[in-house]
């Protein structure tokens, strides 16, 4: 059964529906550290101000023995700062921490989970994070209670202060990494599906040079150390965010997904290698990267023949 040891990071910003269903998961873990954070509001917005202040409240509800800290910010910030402050300031004073933000809830497994495999991997620094996702529900190629991936997604994470002190903030070396071709050593790609690679995370890296997204930041260092994720064989985080203050996000496979409905994790069967499940990576690159492409390419022709077709009814 969990232990509520872990600090826990609860990140809000505006969003009460949301943030009330993450945070009666986080009631129902009871953990013993709490870090409350929420960005300040607009202050041309009032019903944001608003909903901003009903998230602030949830404070009055913690019943049980909690160490609480919050960080409230007194001035808005743009949502990249917000963020990057959020999980510094828990890593500033914490080891290791479970961080969630406000429209990834939570089931009790996931805390479990967490618990259990933060001391095992704390010194193994070939792992950088645990998730909370998985989204190939039933399928365990190897029969392991948790998998090794270079895929592992953050809708609810947790990981060490000496991996988040170690992720690039402000230069990744693009030219070195594509002409290295590590994308390709890394992932055992073929030459084709490298190539494709390497412009989508070209993407990536033209989106840092604008907009700082932490998690980009991230996941560019985490390849560059030739770091792993911790996968759970069945999904313990539910991502609610389809569309909010800054996304634009309406509909995606990552959300929406269901999630365990058990209290405890087990884990009796460890996997016995440190390295990327092939099995498990090589699915997730062709569900999601090979199907967006596909459906992107499907979506721009759709759109061709629908302007034709307008084009023909105004001639």
């Amino acid at each position: 059964m969990y232990q509520p040891s872990i600090p826990v990071l609860f990140i809000t910003f505006a969003r009460p529906d949301y943030a009330r269903q993450t945070f009666e998961g986080i009631k129902k873990a009871k953990p013993s550290i709490l870090y409350f954070y929420s960005n300040k509001a607009r202050v041309d917005k009032p019903d944001e101000i608003n909903r901003n202040n009903a998230i602030r409240a949830f404070v009055d509800e913690i019943d049980w023995n909690c160490d609480l800290r919050t960080f409230f910010r007194e001035d808005y910030v743009d949502i990249y700062t917000s963020l990057w402050s959020a999980i510094d300031w828990i890593f500033e004073n914490e080891e290791q921490a479970i961080i969630l933000e406000e429209d990834c809830v939570p089931s009790l497994a996931f805390f479990d989970f967490c618990a259990k495999l933060l001391p095992r991997y704390k010194d193994d620094l070939r792992v950088w994070v645990i998730s909370g996702n998985n989204f190939f529900e039933g399928y365990n190629p190897n029969g392991y209670d948790y998998i090794f991936s270079r895929h592992p997604y953050k809708y609810g994470w947790a990981s060490w202060k000496d991996r988040w002190d170690k992720v690039h903030r402000d230069k990744i070396p693009w030219e070195e990494i594509k002409n290295y071709d590590l994308h390709r050593q890394q992932y055992s790609l073929t030459k084709k599906k490298s190539n494709f690679y390497i412009k989508k995370q070209e993407k990536n890296f033209m989106f840092l040079k604008s907009k700082p997204a932490w998690d980009y930041f991230f996941d560019f260092t985490v390849m560059m150390e030739g770091g792993v994720g911790i996968i759970p064989v069945t999904n313990l985080v539910t991502n609610i965010g389809c569309q909010g203050e800054h996304s634009k996000v309406k509909e995606s496979m990552f959300h929406n997904n269901a999630r365990s409905k058990q209290s405890e994790y087990l884990i009796i069967n460890h996997p016995k290698f440190i390295i990327p499940d092939f099995k498990y990576d090589q699915l997730f690159f062709k569900t999601f990267f090979n199907n967006w492409r596909l459906s992107s390419r499907l979506l721009k022709k759709l759109k061709s023949i629908l302007n034709n077709l307008v084009k023909r009814q105004l001639l």
